[in-house]
């Protein structure tokens, strides 16, 4: 492909970026397949072919940008992200050495500086590849902090426990699976509206320890994936303390809120734990991936990867000890941050802290109108998680109230006016609203609203 062919195709991808579309294509598993063949070719098929291909995903593919797009806890990439993440590919850069990213590396290590200032960190981490793989750096450099040696030795026979409330993300079971400890060595300890409650944690604690069991982490979180409620921090570090175990906070989610004067107080106390995840590319609106794993101690990382030592190969240049890749379970990882570096150069902290105060306000927004709405029920709102159901008619069981969840949901997905998503919360199902895009203004949680009424109507037909 020519340089001149290459720019017509970027320039193709931005008009797109430009325009409003709808928000997916109707289309099914077979229609889109059949509309993104060939999937390979025997003789090349030039630029016309790629133009082809360009096309059909864009037609095919989900608007994020959609106002309407409220299922996930993210939206359409900053367009400084994009550039960002373009530059990045232009260079092909890869993170496991100084020597062959040098200002990629200069820039990770400012931007995990950056985000620790804002959190009362001293400044060490690591980007990674998501926050469920943040969550699991979380359990690794707890394990090594309660059993030193672990990352050689193994857990030694040891029958290793970590604590997180019952609406903690997955990834948590997910980090138990991958470490080696299993699901049934995780405690998910109850709740009272929605934050961890710390009595039942500390008697937990105290209940494995004396069943012979070593407590080595507790997962708190910052913004809960279908509540959205923020953990006691200050408390949950207290107890942490107390008992010397590690304490990691799944602020994936909440941790946009340190770019905000305004609700950074629902992060109070974040400064005491030993770890955090950090996704950039959710509120602040970095293009995928942009994550990193922050840490109090600066040891701990290169304990946790002694496994890198054995990587003289790619760590044999002068500044070897400045190559991010003796710290990561990554050898080759892209150059995530400088999406974060461009987007924070070009709005700062103001505009970025902006932002999420008008995802927030969206959401007030919308929490207020369905209090007033005789026909709604407002479960939850917290951040911006706004949980909903619908008053319930004469004699109608709880199973018939989730049925009805689910299809209103069903009918607004398939008839293209939102996405958005059900889960379970208080042992009902409810539909989960949150504006994480300055896409969702007032006026887009309006809209929503008339949709689900409407929905509503349509099914009860």
């Amino acid at each position: 492909m020519e340089p001149e062919e290459m720019e017509q195709l970027l320039q193709k991808i931005l008009q797109d970026f430009r325009n409003t579309s709808s928000l997916h294509s109707g289309l099914n598993y077979d229609q889109i397949k059949s509309r993104l063949m060939p999937f390979t070719l025997d003789e090349p098929g030039g630029i016309d072919a790629v133009v082809k291909a360009i096309d059909a995903y864009l037609d095919t593919s989900v608007n994020t940008g959609h106002p309407g797009f409220l299922r996930a806890f993210w939206g359409p990439s900053e367009p400084a992200s994009i550039v960002a993440s373009l530059l990045t590919d232009v260079r092909n850069t890869t993170m496991h050495s100084f020597a062959v990213a040098p200002s990629a590396t200069i820039i990770e290590t400012e931007m995990i500086k950056a985000i620790s200032d804002l959190a009362g960190f001293p400044g060490h981490g690591i980007f990674t590849t998501g926050g469920s793989n943040s969550n699991e750096m979380g359990f690794l450099c707890a394990r090594e902090d309660a059993l030193p040696g672990s990352s050689v030795n193994g857990l030694s026979g040891q029958n290793l426990r970590a604590f997180s409330s019952v609406e903690a993300h997955y990834s948590v079971d997910a980090a138990a699976n991958m470490i080696g400890i299993g699901t049934d060595a995780l405690i998910r300890i109850p709740c009272i509206d929605g934050k961890m409650d710390p009595q039942a944690l500390n008697e937990a604690i105290i209940q494995e320890k004396q069943n012979g069991n070593l407590p080595f982490i507790i997962l708190s979180t910052a913004g809960t994936t279908v509540r959205g409620s923020f953990d006691d921090l200050n408390a949950i570090s207290e107890i942490a303390q107390k008992h010397g175990i590690w304490h990691h906070v799944d602020a994936a989610w909440g941790g946009a809120a340190l770019f905000s004067n305004k609700h950074r107080n629902l992060l109070n106390g974040i400064e005491k734990a030993d770890s955090f995840a950090f996704d950039a590319h959710k509120m602040i609106g970095s293009s995928m991936v942009c994550s990193a794993f922050l840490v109090h101690d600066e040891s701990i990382l290169s304990r946790t990867m002694s496994h890198t030592n054995r990587g003289d190969y790619l760590f044999d240049d002068p500044n070897k000890e400045l190559s991010l890749g003796r710290i990561s379970p990554q050898c080759g990882r892209r150059a995530d941050a400088l999406k974060l570096w461009f987007s924070w150069l070009e709005q700062g902290k103001k505009g970025l802290g902006e932002r999420v105060n008008s995802c927030i306000d969206a959401s007030k927004h919308l929490a207020h109108l369905v209090e007033e709405h005789p026909q709604l029920i407002l479960v939850s709102f917290s951040f911006s998680n706004v949980c909903i159901r619908f008053t319930p008619h004469s004699n109608e069981t709880i199973e018939q109230g989730n049925q009805r969840v689910r299809k209103v949901r069903n009918y607004l997905e398939d008839h293209a006016k939102c996405m958005v998503l059900d889960s379970i919360l208080d042992n009902q199902l409810v539909i989960r609203f949150t504006a994480s895009h300055p896409n969702v203004d007032k006026a887009a949680t309006e809209e929503f609203l008339s949709n689900l009424i409407e929905a509503n109507e349509k099914i009860s037909l």
